[in-house]
């Protein structure tokens, strides 16, 4: 094979079947090369790691060894367990994927074996792990089974080091390059990797001979990959290339609120078989086969015209015509979000598995890329320019073009030119509205068709008009201070589409309860929430609203004085920015708006003393914030706007961002007033 440089990406891995071009390899069972490590003197007296104070752990060492030409993988791992909460790490879960339930005897996937580990207490007494690992199924789905081993190491006691190892193995035909990730939850003082690749000529089964690896670092300064040849050896003289990293000191991964997603900074090497010479090889080629296989199933026969031309009748507007179609998609059942259902299933009820758009019509249902290029389809049956888009979900990670591998994208959108506009459409988000892309979707690159060929294409988003959150709460407080009144909750866009989502996952119960949950932890807690209310669940087009009727106490009294808290949706907020330096970006979901509204009567034997005074603060063209509140002899009305329009924030733009946070986070916790003639009893209210 030949090697070629490195090239940059980030990518969720699935097992590729690159395949022997010549005869299958025999079976060979995986050993650990690392042999468990007596532990020093400092090791076993160490009870703090100096820096983290409070760290519940950290990693002492850990290996992993690749070897192509045995289909296997050593991997371990030894920890120093800290404290009490340190002692959860002692319970191990070992997650590999499979391809179908039988791997282990043969078939496809990746089988997890020679599993053996030990504990050693502070004094040194070595306790070895001898029970059985047990297999845990977290995720089964469209023949991919995801598994664990699960075991827990003995005796585990605060000041204890755990160490085990085990072995992965993949089936003797097939290859896979490595994924080094280096940085995690823990800190790791020492961290060693090899990948010895195969000296065998092997091919991907559609674009053939494997030519080239390509990979992709993103590792702390100074850090290198040592690549070299070995000699050769043996009578046929072929020397043997390796990767090795070693490194130390490796700092756990940032966790603060707000992160962009965790595969674009995280400590890793991500490797790559490839049969092209380059990434721009790579992405004409790979684009072209995906466009052509996409316009294969999309592209409408007969039969879905006819459907169409149904669904379009007597609309004049090409605007009009889209919605008609992108609603009678929305309308079939996505299987993403209820059950895949199995052949023998669709077999009794005359359904087919699907083998173009026509068919996801018929059977009134398919997954999200499915009902995707079904509605593309639908929209070329009635005469639109379409396209389908690839794209990453950037919840996780973001695409990257020098990264040769297709399983960077997890969804597809489509982009439709209407009236001489293109306008992107997400029909495989359920609920989503038309015209609009779910958030996880927006501002980010992806993998567009472009006639016959395919281009990268960076999507669009909305801004904060669009994503808007309505809170609106009319209270009384009577003669006893006893408070009553209504709540309610309005969401459009993105915020919609959560709540829209969590209801296919679960009933009404349920949902009602989540709902009923997130006003309870804004509202002071001395207010109980009751009866909740949704209109508009599945009109997407329309606000999602929510009712609840709230009782209980308010405020806190001091004396004659009852405070109340100006904004009562911001009684239990904390700082968002507290710390005063940032080393990594600002990630935002989406832009937004929250509009508060807040109206308090009260007894005439009340009034108020003080009200706080109107405030705005801005971050030009970004962010925007403004609060009044008004009075009148038996009331009060708080009003409060909170504007966003921008999703990332560089570090050097930290100190900014925090500053105007700050300003109406304290500017949120005033408080109104009330005076009364008598003493009021702490009794009789609840505080903030």
């Amino acid at each position: 094979m030949k090697f070629l440089s490195s090239y940059s990406s980030i990518a969720r891995r699935t097992l590729p079947a690159f395949v022997l071009s010549t005869a299958l390899v025999t079976a060979a069972v995986a050993r650990a090369e690392t042999k468990f490590i007596d532990p020093t003197p400092d090791e076993l007296s160490m009870t703090a790691l100096p820096g983290y104070p409070g760290v519940a752990a950290v990693i002492l060492n850990k290996e992993e060894i690749s070897k192509d030409d045995l289909h296997s993988a050593s991997h371990y791992a030894r920890i120093k367990i800290l404290t009490e909460d340190g002692k959860k790490y002692a319970n191990v879960e070992l997650p590999f994927v499979s391809t179908n339930d039988d791997f282990e005897y043969g078939a496809n996937g990746v089988s997890l074996d020679s599993i053996e580990g030990r504990t050693i207490h502070p004094d040194g007494t070595i306790i070895p792990f001898t029970g059985k690992p047990y297999l845990k199924v977290i995720e089964k789905e469209k023949g991919v089974k995801v598994q664990a081993k699960v075991f827990t190491l003995p005796d585990v006691t605060v000041g204890s080091i755990i160490e085990y190892r085990y072995a992965t193995r993949i089936a003797d035909h097939l290859f896979d390059a490595p994924d080094w990730i280096i940085q995690g939850a823990l800190y790791v003082k020492s961290a060693h990797f090899m990948w010895y690749p195969t000296t065998r000529d092997i091919e991907d089964p559609k674009w053939g001979p494997i030519n080239s690896i390509s990979w992709f670092p993103i590792l702390p300064q100074g850090a290198k990959i040592d690549s070299r040849e070995l000699p050769a050896t043996g009578p046929n003289g072929i020397g043997q290339r390796i990767y090795e990293l070693s490194i130390k000191e490796v700092p756990p991964e940032p966790d603060e609120e707000y992160m962009p997603p965790s595969a674009s900074y995280t400590y890793a090497v991500y490797f790559n078989f490839s049969s092209f010479h380059d990434f721009k090889d790579y992405w004409k080629n790979t684009g072209k086969d995906w466009s052509k296989r996409a316009n294969s199933f999309a592209n409408p026969n007969s039969d879905l015209r006819d459907a169409v031309q149904k669904i379009t009748a007597g609309l004049s507007t090409n605007d009009g015509k889209l919605r008609a179609i992108y609603a009678a998609v929305m309308n079939l059942e996505n299987t993403d979000f209820t059950r895949e259902r199995e052949q023998r299933e669709d077999k009794a009820n005359g359904l087919a598995q699907p083998k173009n758009a026509a068919d996801v019509f018929h059977n009134g249902r398919g997954d999200s890329g499915q009902l995707t290029r079904l509605f593309v389809g639908m929209a070329r049956a009635a005469g639109f320019d379409a396209d389908l888009m690839l794209v990453p979900d950037r919840t996780h990670h973001l695409f990257t073009p020098y990264w040769m591998n297709f399983s960077q994208f997890d969804d597809t959108i489509a982009v439709v030119n209407v009236d001489g506009k293109e306008v992107y459409f997400d029909p495989g988000s359920r609920y989503c509205a038309y015209g609009h892309l779910a958030w996880q979707h927006t501002f980010i690159e992806g993998l567009r068709q472009k006639g016959s060929e395919t281009v990268f294409e960076q999507t669009t988003g909305d801004n904060y008009t669009a994503n808007i959150t309505g809170r609106i709460a009319n209270l009384k407080i009577d003669d006893a201070f006893h408070v009553t009144g209504k709540i309610d909750l309005s969401f459009t866009g993105s915020p919609a589409l959560r709540w829209r989502q969590a209801a296919l996952r679960g009933d009404d119960e349920s949902l009602k309860h989540q709902l009923r949950t997130h006003l309870e932890d804004m509202l002071p807690h001395s207010l109980e929430v009751k009866d909740v209310t949704i209109q508009n669940l599945t009109d997407y087009e329309k606000p999602l609203t929510v009712s609840y009727q709230v009782d209980g106490t308010l405020g806190t009294a001091t004396g004659k004085r009852l405070l109340l808290p100006a904004d009562i949706f911001l009684a239990n907020t904390h700082a968002t920015f507290p710390h005063e330096k940032r080393d990594q970006a600002v990630y935002f979901h989406y832009p937004q708006a929250v509009q508060d509204g807040l109206r308090i009567t009260f007894p005439s034997t009340l009034s108020v003393e003080a009200a706080p005074d109107a405030a705005k603060f801005n971050m030009p063209d970004l962010a925007a914030y403004d609060m009044t509140t008004t009075t009148t002899p038996t009331s009060f009305t708080t009003r409060r706007v909170f504007a966003f329009n921008s999703v990332i924030f560089l570090p050097k733009e930290y100190p900014q961002l925090r500053s105007f946070y700050s300003q109406f986070e304290s500017n949120d916790q005033q408080s109104v007033i009330l005076k009364s003639p008598a003493p009021i009893t702490t009794a009789s209210t609840g505080g903030n």
